[in-house]
């Protein structure tokens, strides 16, 4: 006989054999999504790690195409239609590195799109597109065949930009003006003026001769060389840290170097060159001061002549702008107005270092129609001994730059301008000088600026700061090359 008990443990024993059953339904149902998942996390991997394969292989495409275009321009300098070979050759390599690298890829056929370099002025850039169609295994299951990836890799470098230097630098005398006002108060104890009772230090244009003396005695600069450091010497250091930072280019040759001192007009320290330890002796970099800058400073006669002949050579007497440019045309006309692109056809930059001071005046003898700056006593045989014509200070006319500029030189300027020049007045041809140079003075920033290439003019006033606004001006050329070309 079932008892209670009984009937209830045996209706418990059927459901618990019922539940058995839906349990295996729910897990036979649950299988096949979680096995789909499975598949598709395996299809993902496969897909990642050929998009990854691709990608290496359009990066180092990418790579070789500009280093190959870089290295084709290098080794075919100067060659006709260059640039379009490069390209040619650029596109070819990236095409080959691509295939190479990419190889066989599992389970996907894959479509490159013609690789493409371009060169825009100094940079070489290139652009490799990849699409590739990848068969599924698991994802089939749920109407996925196939996936898809694709992308674009770019690269790009910049040529090197080839530069000539030409340091057109004024040694006219009152570039022989103290660098300091320290100094310019030091040259004044021991520069007296020229006559009799007035006794004021002479600290500008101390060109002055007394019976019994030498026609030097009295020109300032003389008297302090090698004992107070002259503007002069602060340019010339300045010029040698350049050609210090000059002598590491990225590629040889990279920079040309020239240095043209000018009084009357231009004269040549040293050619055009890029061998800056050559350069650095035409400079007198590894001597103490007075430098070469110094040792050029008007003397009454003309330095840096040849053949002997005195209408040639820095001049003396004055600081003319009006001829010194146009010589300064013709100098780079010979070596070209490139743009950068190649070491033969490189990009010019005329830096001028100068305080400004236009002065028509000379101190000459005419020879067969020409200015010729023998000196007092005259210096050369045959010659008689110079005159001078009066001093005529001004201002730099801004127009005598433009044929320059036009013709595509860059003109960089540093000014470095007078001290204002304190004295006591008690009349006399120093005291007038030194008023007059006074008033002008803060005349002579705006035309040069003005005959500056527009954004390449600065202003320096002691010996540290001249070698940095020197070095800025090195850089910004640098500069200007890779954002413009």
């Amino acid at each position: 006989m079932l008892t209670c008990a009984s009937r209830f443990a045996a209706t418990a024993a059927s459901f618990v054999k019922a539940r058995d059953g839906s349990i295996n339904v729910l897990f036979g149902l649950s299988l096949i999504p979680i096995v789909g998942l499975i598949g598709l996390g395996v299809d993902y991997g496969m897909t990642v790690t050929n998009r990854a394969r691709l990608d290496r292989a359009a990066d180092a495409a990418a790579m070789a195409a500009i280093v190959t275009a870089k290295a084709y321009i290098a080794a075919h300098s100067g060659e006709t239609n260059v640039a379009a070979a490069a390209k040619k050759a650029g596109e070819t390599q990236a095409t080959n590195t691509f295939n190479v690298n990419a190889g066989s890829v599992p389970l996907s056929t894959v479509s490159l799109t013609a690789p493409t370099v371009t060169i825009n002025g100094q940079t070489i850039s290139s652009s490799i597109s990849y699409t590739a169609t990848i068969q599924n295994s698991f994802s089939k299951l749920f109407m996925v065949a196939t996936s898809t990836v694709a992308n674009t890799i770019t690269a790009s470098v910049d040529l090197p930009s080839y530069f000539d230097f030409y340091l057109m630098v004024d040694v006219s005398g009152s570039m022989g003006l103290p660098a300091t006002t320290d100094g310019m108060a030091n040259l004044a104890k021991s520069n007296t003026d020229m006559v009799g009772d007035y006794k004021q230090g002479c600290q500008f244009a101390c060109h002055f001769k007394r019976d019994g003396h030498t026609s030097t005695d009295f020109i300032g600069w003389t008297l302090a060389a090698g004992k107070i450091q002259l503007r002069s010497d602060a340019v010339n250091n300045a010029v040698c840290d350049v050609l210090k930072r000059a002598s590491f280019p990225t590629v040889p040759n990279q920079y040309r170097v020239g240095i043209y001192p000018f009084i009357n007009q231009l004269a040549t320290l040293a050619s055009l060159t890029s061998d800056m330890n050559s350069l650095k002796t035409s400079a007198q970099c590894s001597a103490t001061w007075p430098l070469a800058f110094t040792n050029l400073l008007d003397t009454g006669a003309t330095q840096l002549y040849t053949s002997g002949d005195p209408t040639t050579g820095t001049g003396s007497g004055g600081t003319h702008f009006e001829t010194a440019f146009p010589q300064m045309k013709g100098i780079v006309g010979a070596n070209g107005f490139g743009d950068g692109s190649s070491a033969t056809n490189r990009r010019p930059f005329v830096f001028l270092v100068t305080d400004g001071m236009q002065n028509g005046q000379h101190f000459y003898t005419m020879s067969n129609g020409k200015y010729a700056y023998p000196g007092w006593p005259s210096k050369f045989k045959g010659y008689a001994n110079a005159n001078w014509d009066g001093s005529q200070p001004s201002a730099i006319d801004p127009k005598t730059c433009d044929a320059l500029k036009a013709a595509g030189a860059t003109i960089s300027i540093l000014y470095i301008p007078y001290n204002q020049i304190s004295f006591v007045d008690r009349g006399g041809g120093v005291a007038w000088e030194n008023n007059r140079v006074n008033g002008i003075s803060p005349t002579l920033a705006k035309p040069l600026q003005d005959c500056a290439s527009p954004g390449y003019f600065t202003t320096a006033d002691g010996p540290d700061k001249i070698t940095a606004a020197l070095n800025a001006m090195f850089d910004q050329a640098l500069k200007m090359a890779r954002l413009t070309q």
